[in-house]
């Protein structure tokens, strides 16, 4: 596996100041060519984001993380339909109202045989769970996790989260709120440029 690191900066209005690391690469290989950098720089990163609830959430973790300056954490999967990906999404304050946005890749693997090939179609029946990848196929109550799902994962789908990676959204913001954060606040003369 080789290490992968994506990260951008952005300000209190989600505009996207800076990209870095394997930023490019990761968009060419994901077939997102209208997401490498001179495209997304100086959008809103909530352009670049599927599903209203996802972009909500995103928006909530950026605000607590700018509202009382301390770090957030939380791991999600962004696959593709060979491979499993298992990120750590690091959001820490910066100076001047700004967050660094940081993705590390911590482990992957292939899915054995691939998943059909996904988009995303806001008027599709089914879903796809943003932080899980898990699948709500149209007619089920359950999520079904994409390692479990095989072949019947659908060519279509829209956003959403599931009830698993809410409550753990839910856990990382009030983990920021309330200040339980394994690192304390740090002063503003401290903070990333």
């Amino acid at each position: 596996m080789k290490f992968q690191q994506v990260y951008a900066v952005v300000d209190g209005e989600y505009r996207v100041l800076w990209v870095g690391g394997e930023w490019d690469e990761f968009a060419l290989n994901g077939g997102a060519n209208g997401a490498i950098s001179n495209a997304v720089l100086s959008t809103s990163v909530m352009a670049h984001i599927a599903g209203e609830d996802t972009r909500a959430e995103t928006r909530r973790m950026i605000d607590v993380v700018l509202e009382h300056r301390r770090t957030l954490r939380l791991e999600y999967r962004c696959d593709s339909p060979s491979m499993a990906r298992k990120f750590l999404m690091t959001i820490q304050p910066m100076k001047d109202g700004r967050a660094l946005m940081v993705h590390d890749l911590k482990d992957a693997w292939h899915f054995s045989p691939p998943l059909n090939r996904w988009h995303y179609d806001s008027t599709a029946k089914d879903a796809k769970c943003s932080f899980c990848g898990s699948v709500r196929l149209e007619h089920e109550t359950t999520w079904t996790r994409c390692d479990d799902i095989g072949e019947r994962h659908p060519t279509h789908v829209t956003y959403d989260i599931c009830a698993t990676c809410r409550t753990a959204i839910d856990h990382a913001v009030e983990t920021v709120a309330l200040g339980l954060e394994t690192h304390a606040a740090v002063e503003e003369d401290k903070l990333p440029r």
